[in-house]
């Protein structure tokens, strides 16, 4: 595999850089199957997947789209970049219906439910894995459905453990739960999946079979899983969670042969160096407590205090990544934005039609409009010379400006699309703009009066010159400079 990831990559290179021909569907399968390393679970894997993405998109390939934006969500997932992947999940959720792969759309609701876990809201998380459960059927194909029961039970067991408290209160139900994962993932045909799901579900059956000490039947599931990990592969994140997994039990179990503090913390160090290989911060961080925990019963109080100190510094930084992410996140997250609609198949040529009858009302429509334009010879459009208006006097996003002027909900994710880039520069200005800092931008830029911002939020003229002052500080504009001109350049 070290071998084969280079050649592809210097495909991925000659591809996107040096080809003047559209990249092929089989290309784009060949990278991304490169790219679904563990290795490029990273910032240069997203770059490269999310340019790929655009390649799928342009050449109209629907599954290769669906496969990219599954593993882009994924990355930003675990970076805690929830705007973003929210963004992009629902892109994932929308044309894995539309193109009845209901395997990619189970997953997809999966990864929403974790975004909800993350932000404690188990009853949220449970519901969306509900609805997952409920597309299960549709799933013709055996070998799919199995792997997407798979990644429900793995994500219900994890919005369980979460949510209970004391542990042992609820170690019976998590073990149920890694059992029926266990089940489900025996029977999978494909060699690579079936490791995969095997590891994930005996990791989880030691930890629940721990909690119930329950320590022999947990050494037989580790073995399991000792021999799942020789094909799947050590240096993953599975990899990580079993040497975890196999020094709890070496650290539990005396009875076990060969266990002892030592082993345990071999077996941890080795999960750290993976651990930290990877950029798996959330398992470092209880990794390190725990190799604290031992040098504390050496009397090692030197390397206890070390080990502390890293964990408490990765969970700081975690932390404050997490609650930002969250924090900007709740407005999409919460919005009352309903499902996507599935269009049944038989409907679909109606809808085809409809389609062309609209297309071409939009073309004749375009025709006449222009030509009016012309004859009319329509005036420039006259610049500001206060702030008390806006830059121009007409607006092309008159469809964004609508949704704003309703203080309709999907208005943010709407313009975002419109303006991909907005957010991004706006935060690299000042990283602690919030999202409702970036949404009274978004306003600006489409220059939006203050009269007319009032009006929409039911605030006051002065809260909306309040709001402007405060972002102008925030952004570093000058009084001197005109809000939305600046704006207008951004």
């Amino acid at each position: 595999m070290k071998t084969k990831i280079p050649l592809l990559l210097l495909i991925f290179n000659i591809v996107f850089f040096y080809s003047q021909e559209k990249t092929t569907e089989k290309q784009i399968d060949s990278i991304t199957t490169a790219l679904w390393s563990s290795n490029f679970f990273n910032d240069e894997g997203l770059v490269k997947l999310t340019e790929l993405y655009y390649q799928a998109k342009e050449i109209g390939y629907e599954e290769g789209q669906i496969r990219l934006l599954k593993r882009i969500v994924e990355i930003k997932t675990s970076y805690s970049d929830f705007i973003s992947a929210l963004q992009y999940l629902k892109y994932l959720k929308s044309l894995s219906l539309s193109a009845q792969q209901y395997e990619e759309y189970t997953y997809a609701n999966c990864l929403e439910a974790k975004i909800f876990f993350m932000d404690k809201n188990y009853s949220q998380a449970k519901k969306v894995l509900n609805l997952a459960e409920k597309y299960l059927y549709k799933i013709q194909d055996k070998e799919k459905r199995r792997k997407a029961k798979t990644q429900i039970y793995i994500y219900q067991w994890y919005n369980f453990e979460k949510s209970k408290l004391p542990k042992s209160s609820y170690a019976d139900s998590l073990l149920s739960i890694s059992k029926k994962l266990y089940n489900e993932a025996v029977l999978i045909e494909n060699n690579h999946q079936r490791a995969k799901s095997v590891l994930y579900s005996t990791n989880l059956m030691v930890n629940s079979l721990i909690l119930l000490k329950k320590y022999e039947e947990a050494v037989k599931y580790l073995k399991i899983g000792g021999q799942e990990l020789k094909t799947f592969g050590e240096v993953t994140y599975l990899g990580v969670d079993y040497y975890e997994a196999k020094g709890d039990v070496e650290y539990n179990f005396k009875h076990y042969k060969g266990s002892s503090n030592d082993s345990a913390l071999a077996s941890y160090n080795k999960a750290i160096k993976i651990g930290e290989a990877l950029g798996y911060t959330a398992k470092t961080k209880e990794l390190y407590s725990k190799v604290a925990e031992i040098y504390r019963g050496k009397k090692d109080y030197a390397k206890q205090a070390l080990f502390l100190q890293k964990s408490s510094n990765l969970e700081d930084s975690i932390q404050i990544k997490e609650n930002k992410g969250l924090s900007e996140v709740k407005p999409l997250l919460y919005a009352n934005k309903g499902d996507v609609i599935e269009i049944p198949s038989q409907n679909r040529t109606l809808l085809y039609f409809l389609s062309a009858v609209a297309l071409l009302t939009i073309v004749i429509g375009g025709r006449k409009l222009y030509f009016n334009k012309k004859k009319n010879k329509i005036q420039p459009l006259k610049k500001v010379t206060s702030e008390k208006d806006p830059v121009v006097k007409t607006n092309p996003y008159n469809h964004l400006i609508s949704l704003a002027l309703k203080n309709d909900s999907s208005f943010y994710l709407t313009f975002l699309e419109a303006f991909p880039d907005f957010s991004e520069k706006l935060l690299n200005i000042n990283p602690l703009m919030k999202i409702s800092d970036i949404e009274f931008c978004a306003y600006i830029k489409l220059n939006l009066e203050t009269k007319q911002i009032a009006i929409m939020k039911k605030i006051s003229v002065r809260a909306v010159e309040g709001k402007k002052y405060r972002i102008r500080k925030k952004l570093g504009i000058s009084a001197e400079e005109n809000m939305y001109i600046w704006f207008s350049k951004l």
